[in-house]
């Protein structure tokens, strides 16, 4: 082993003196989310989750973390909701709307990038792909980025829609195929309510003996957890035009999910 440093060493720590840097610089630690991966593809799922968590803190637009996430928050959870004691309502506990408010987040940064990788996971959201929040999340997302066909996909034929206010029942509304709008009452009987056809980006709808106004299809933004998150959901918003005599559905929007059954 050699006694002395080579020249160009004792060089480069005599430049380092005078600049007075006492230390060499170190090579930048990984950060938090590549730590993360890294854990993730090991299998170390919690361990993966707790660095995300430290990625998003430091960056909470860090849309890749934001993926990253959502595919442990998957993996650390799924199952739970066939537990007796799950309240699938708490939407800050339940890990099915908390993995979807992560990939809206990120969608929402990055859509281009973010919705491929998405598209593509086979492992961290295979069970989150599997229910019918995320297809109606996914059908929102594409009318976000408006991919080639969601209109006719959504509206083509029959769709049932919700109205939903604070404090009042919610109302299902179906846009059928023959062109009826039914209303579905509380003792699950159906009611005419209107007529509908479809427009460029939308529907037009006559509710009852109301002026007939356009309803534009878009992704809209439910919030939860006070507002802290949020999760895209499909709605038909009514554009403008006379306003209703009475409050009511045709006041909108309307939502097609992903909120379904005792939630809503």
């Amino acid at each position: 082993m050699p006694s002395s440093l080579p020249k160009t060493t004792r060089g480069s720590l005599l430049l380092m003196l005078c600049l007075g840097i006492s230390q060499p610089v170190l090579a930048k630690a990984p950060e938090a989310n590549a730590q993360g991966f890294a854990a993730y593809g090991k299998g170390d799922y919690k361990k993966a989750h707790a660095l995300f968590e430290k990625a998003l803190k430091q960056d909470p637009s860090n849309a890749y973390a934001r993926l990253n996430r959502a595919r442990t928050t998957t993996l650390l959870n799924q199952g739970q909701e066939d537990a007796d004691d799950f309240d699938s309502c708490a939407y800050e506990r339940n890990w099915i709307y908390l993995a979807l408010g992560d990939l809206s987040k990120a969608v929402e940064l990055d859509a281009k990038a973010i919705l491929p990788k998405i598209d593509e996971d086979t492992q961290g959201l295979k069970a989150l792909k599997a229910r019918d929040e995320y297809k109606k999340w996914r059908q929102a997302i594409s009318v976000l980025v408006e991919e080639k066909g969601i209109r006719e996909k959504i509206l083509g034929t029959t769709s049932d829609w919700w109205f939903l206010r604070p404090g009042q029942l919610p109302k299902s509304i179906t846009l059928a195929a023959d062109k009826r709008v039914v209303e579905t009452l509380q003792d699950m009987t159906e009611q005419p309510a209107g007529r509908w056809r479809p427009l460029s980006g939308g529907v037009e709808i006559t509710a009852g003996k109301e002026p007939a106004r356009p309803w534009k299809l878009q992704a809209g933004k439910y919030p939860f957890d006070q507002g802290k998150s949020f999760f895209f959901e499909v709605q038909l918003v009514p554009g403008e035009g006379p306003q209703p005599a009475e409050y009511g559905w045709s006041t909108g929007p309307l939502s097609l999910g992903p909120l379904s059954g005792d939630c809503l």
